[in-house]
């Protein structure tokens, strides 16, 4: 869509006949009369309108592409917005980019001293010379399109698609500490999303602690055994496990722990870690196994919430 729209503004700019390079073009014109430019002549017109719209497109997509990957990130993330909506965003500070900067882009490819074609002003209303202007400046404004496409190696085309997927995550990483808290009356629930792409297990809901906690998928974790294992593990007493690592930054007690993995298509998507049980007078217990039951529940149905943003 950009690409269209930057040639209809080329196309139209060099039909202009106020435009400062084709007046110069005409200053120098000494015949009036409608001869057929030489091949050497309409080589020279391709070159000089296909220059300035190389920047053209330059500068058009690499603002697009930026400025429409900072407000997918910011405002896309915030208020749910699909990408389609941030590239129109971004589409609107290119368009005044191209206003602001057009006559600047001209004035430089003016001041490169590019050889003249010397064309009459009869020779500028030949069919000929328009369709060779007109095609230059439409190769020029893909090239640079295509230059500056390559500002799509630069930039972390996933981040917003992780962001908003991350913010929807984090509605069901809620919705499973509270529900699990209040049904298996256990003293914390936490769910873990698997990050395959670096390894990690993160979550950012868990009573007493702030922020995002990322722990290694790996067997040095019970929470990253039943990741890597896809096997739910019921302890009584995590400090008579070897597997179990406590964590460094928390003064909380961990005794008894049922982890049951969230499997989606045969891969541990997330894993669900409900802490110390507790029975009527407060005291911690371990899991039963109606409780290892209910967890497997619980599992199989935020595989099927979760699959929806896979």
């Amino acid at each position: 869509m950009a690409l269209f729209r930057v040639g209809f503004a080329c196309r139209a700019m060099i039909r202009s006949k106020r435009s400062p390079m084709l007046g110069r073009i005409s200053q120098i014109a000494t015949s009036h009369e409608a001869e057929r430019p030489t091949p050497l002549q309409m080589r020279r017109l391709f070159v000089i309108s296909a220059v300035p719209f190389v920047a053209f497109g330059i500068v058009d997509q690499s603002v697009l592409l930026y400025a429409g990957d900072a407000i997918d990130n910011t405002l896309g993330v915030a208020l749910g917005l699909p990408t389609l909506a941030a590239a129109a965003m971004g589409q609107v500070m290119s368009d005044t980019c191209g206003v602001a900067f057009g006559g600047t882009i001209e004035a430089a490819a003016l001041k490169l001293g590019l050889p003249l074609p010397g064309l009459t002003e009869a020779q500028q209303r030949l069919g000929s010379v328009k369709r060779v202007s007109t095609f230059g400046g439409v190769c020029g404004v893909i090239l640079g399109c295509f230059i500056g496409m390559g500002n799509l190696l630069l930039i972390d085309l996933k981040a917003a698609e992780r962001a908003k997927k991350e913010k929807e995550l984090a509605k069901i990483m809620k919705t499973i500490m509270e529900e699990g808290r209040e049904v298996l009356h256990c003293d914390r629930a936490t769910l873990w999303a698997v990050e395959e792409e670096v390894g990690e297990l993160w979550s950012t809901f868990a009573d007493g602690i702030q922020g995002t906690m990322r722990i290694p998928k790996s067997e040095s974790s019970l929470a990253g055994w039943v990741a890597c294992n896809k096997e739910l593990v019921n302890i009584p007493d995590v400090t008579q496990d070897p597997r179990w690592t406590k964590p460094s930054k928390t003064n909380y007690a961990t005794k008894s722990m049922l982890c049951a993995p969230v499997v989606l298509e045969d891969k541990v998507i997330a894993v669900i870690q409900l802490l110390n049980k507790l029975n009527e007078g407060g005291d911690v217990v371990p899991f039963d196994q109606s409780d290892a039951r209910a967890v497997k529940m619980m599992a199989g149905h935020t595989a099927m919430f979760m699959a929806q943003l896979m």
